[in-house]
């Protein structure tokens, strides 16, 4: 054993995977698990567990990146120590007798015959909705389908449903667990995003692409020019002004015109590439806070971490879900005072088909416009609404913002919405235009929380802000994620949560119990009495020692007790 702590979910989520195995016999699973999660440190204790089992073999852990490759065999050695690690994967070459074999799926496909597929008795999919390509296709079968059928196939993707309209799912079966980006912003794993799209005419379509990518020296000629140099920077001055800042820039070149623009205006700027001089020197200059913004080709990408960066700028166009995801992780972890991180995105007016954006990784439509909200947030929010009309259902769906779907809603016939965003009950309201007076501002927000049933909430509010402070601490973050946006609409002012001296850790014990659960089983009721030192809730389908385990692993986390009530399930 290890001395390192999983989180909640992360326990939950080998247990899962785990009791499935043993208890149900099943051998093909899939972990949703979205970027920032800690898919490779489940995978490792997952394989930790099914290890500690008599006669468990191999583990082949399969990737398409060698960044990954390489990441993956660092955090299995660390954990794992007693476990030998190889790699299969271009000039490197496992001998296939380890314990564990980390290869590329490249790799694979030309070597697999040199491999006994018997000798592995758990083979791991990372990123696995890639696993419908014919290269997938090919080791997945090679691997899995041996005497007996006895291998578990395991895969772990942040989106498991593909563009053509495939699913993972189709490959590895039901899910054994998952949780989404915005329960790990509840629990206060991932800040949220506050994301800003700034268009121009780029013609990317006009960029040629080369390796999955748009080809470097041709993209970098579109971005580092005057024009688009001040486009970025002027972005980043009405929104990301004050805040340190991680510039992704197109090529090498380009990050050092960004920085010398950056300079010109007094703003401390400074860039690293692969031939920087004193590079940590650097880095440390700009975790003090010395250097603003760091613009950067290649070199930030991954492996850098630094959970004060409050800004990302993508000053580079890319077609790569993989290098946009690593880019803006750079700025979602969290940090002492630190509440969102800002992304600047700079994209094709046209919006060129293969563009990749934060837009794409919460599965938006791809003309919509989060004008500074989390496109997480707002996706779960959007999969809230029920709608009787199938006219209404394609307006919504046509929409182009929140705002446009919320004056859908509004408009609606009450018979017609079931429910509105996130499942809540529709506001109705006329958003102000202008700041209003306090006295009208405090009108429309009391009217507007009776309407959400926010019972005993405080007001204080100014010229500028509107302050709640809640009689107890929140008790389920999602109800509450838009009463910020439409209380900001009704008043003209920002809005900010406050929360009792008592309040907990985690501000959200529902979403910490749902973090915790197996991903059959659902909160069917839940009773936060604050008065008390117990939560009550209502769960079906938990056994014995899972309802153990859960109450024992809340009361560390949350500090009050647990009390789970339903009918068990016996196996």
């Amino acid at each position: 054993m290890t001395a390192f702590k999983l989180r909640p979910y992360q326990k939950a989520a080998v247990y899962a995977v785990v009791a499935r195995y043993k208890k149900q016999q099943e051998r093909r699973m899939l972990l949703y698990l979205p970027t920032g999660a800690g898919k490779t440190v489940i995978a490792t204790f997952i394989i930790q567990a099914l290890r500690s089992i008599s006669g468990f073999g191999r583990v082949l852990f399969v990737a398409h990146r060698r960044e990954i490759l390489d990441q993956t065999a660092r955090t299995l050695k660390q954990h794992l120590p007693k476990l030998s690690v190889e790699i299969e994967q271009g000039e490197r070459s496992a001998s296939g007798n380890a314990d564990i074999t980390v290869a590329s799926v490249q790799s694979l496909v030309r070597r697999k015959d040199s491999y006994n597929p018997k000798a592995f008795d758990l083979v791991i999919c990372d990123e696995c909705h890639r696993a419908l390509a014919p290269s997938w296709e090919e080791v997945i079968s090679y691997f899995s389908a041996h005497a007996g059928n006895e291998t578990l196939l395991l895969g772990m993707t942040a989106t498991p449903r593909r563009s053509d309209g495939r699913s993972a799912l189709d490959v590895f079966g039901e899910t054994a667990f998952e949780i989404s980006r915005t329960d790990l912003e509840d629990l206060g794993f991932l800040v949220p995003m506050q994301y800003f799209t700034v268009r121009s005419e780029l013609k990317l379509n006009q960029v040629k692409l080369s390796g999955g990518d748009f080809q470097v020296g041709a993209l970098s000629a579109v971005m580092d020019t005057p024009q688009h140099r001040a486009l970025a920077v002027k972005a980043w001055m009405e929104q990301g002004s004050g805040s340190r800042t991680i510039a992704f820039c197109a090529g090498v070149d380009h990050a050092h015109h960004l920085a010398h623009d950056f300079q010109s205006l007094g703003i401390r700027a400074e860039t690293i590439d692969g031939k920087t001089k004193e590079r940590e020197q650097l880095l440390q200059r700009f975790r003090r806070g010395d250097v603003q913004v760091l613009t950067n080709y290649g070199v930030l990408t991954e492996g850098f971490d630094d959970p004060g960066v409050a800004c990302i700028l993508m000053a580079r166009p890319t077609t790569s879900a993989l290098v946009y995801t690593q880019c803006i992780g750079r700025g979602l972890r969290c940090a002492t005072g630190k509440t969102s991180c800002k992304v600047i995105d700079i994209v094709d007016r046209s919006t060129h088909e293969l563009q990749y954006g934060a837009v794409q990784m919460a599965d938006l439509p791809p003309k919509w416009r989060c004008r500074g909200g989390d496109p997480f947030r707002q996706a779960q929010s959007l999969r809230g609404i029920k709608v009787t009309s199938p006219e209404a259902f394609l307006s919504i769906r046509n929409a182009s913002s929140l705002d446009e779907v919320q004056s859908i809603l509004m408009s609606l016939p009450p018979n017609i919405v079931v429910a509105g965003l996130d499942g809540e009950p529709v506001l109705r309201y006329s958003p102000t235009e202008t700041v209003c007076s306090g006295e009208t501002a405090e009108m429309e927000a009391k009217r507007l929380l009776r309407q959400a049933r926010v019972r005993g909430a405080k007001l204080a509010i100014d010229d500028d802000c509107v302050q709640i402070t809640f009689r107890v601490p929140e008790t389920d973050n999602e109800r509450y994620a838009y009463l910020k946006w439409h209380l900001s609409r009704v008043t003209g002012r920002s809005v900010v949560f406050a929360s009792p001296k008592n309040k907990r850790k985690v501000s959200s014990p529902r979403a910490l119990l749902r973090s915790m659960l197996p991903d059959r089983c659902r909160i069917a009721e839940l009773d936060a009495n604050a008065t008390g030192e117990t939560i009550v809730a209502n769960i079906a389908g938990l056994t014995p020692d899972e309802i153990a385990e859960i109450e024992s692993d809340f009361k560390d986390e949350y500090g009050m007790s647990l009390d789970l009530k339903g009918q068990m399930s016996l196996f």
